[in-house]
């Protein structure tokens, strides 16, 4: 098996990856086509006041502002999932660290087999069937370690 390199993501890394997925959606934009559809209406046009105009650019924006954040937050998440998939290593300074690393595969205890053992009052046949179900193999698999950096601690506690 050919050794990867641990690749690490960091923060200015995610940032522009995410820009990259996000569509710019210009609020300038929306305003020039909410006045063009007033435009195309005369009635409308004629009794627009600008109270009723700054009320409804505040809830415009209000919605185009949330949808943004939406969009942000998911495309930064999506980047940390990509990014943990391909086994980089995400770095956030001040904040916290994600590293993938490979579980080896491994035999345990059955917890559900011994607490029948224990509880139930069985045969000695039974019991010894129970005891060579007793040991299960867990698969190998990806598993993904969190630390908290001494900031991050230190605001917490």
């Amino acid at each position: 098996m050919p050794i990867q390199e641990n690749k690490v993501v960091n923060k200015d890394n995610l940032i522009e990856r995410t820009k990259k997925k996000v569509k710019e959606d210009k609020i300038i934009s929306k305003i020039i086509r909410q006045i063009k559809q007033a435009r195309k209406k005369p009635k409308v046009r004629q009794n627009i006041e600008w109270n009723q105009l700054e009320v409804h650019l505040r809830e415009i924006i209000k919605v185009w502002e949330k949808k943004q954040t939406q969009k942000i937050i998911d495309g930064f998440l999506e980047e940390i999932k990509l990014s943990l998939q391909k086994k980089e290593s995400i770095l956030l300074w001040g904040y916290f660290g994600l590293k993938v690393h490979r579980s080896p595969k491994r035999k345990t205890v059955n917890p559900a087999i011994v607490k029948i053992l224990r509880t139930s009052k069985l045969s000695s046949q039974e019991k010894a069937k129970l005891e060579k179900k007793k040991m299960i193999e867990v698969p190998s698999r990806n598993r993904i370690s969190f630390r908290a950096s001494p900031k991050l601690k230190k605001e917490i506690n």
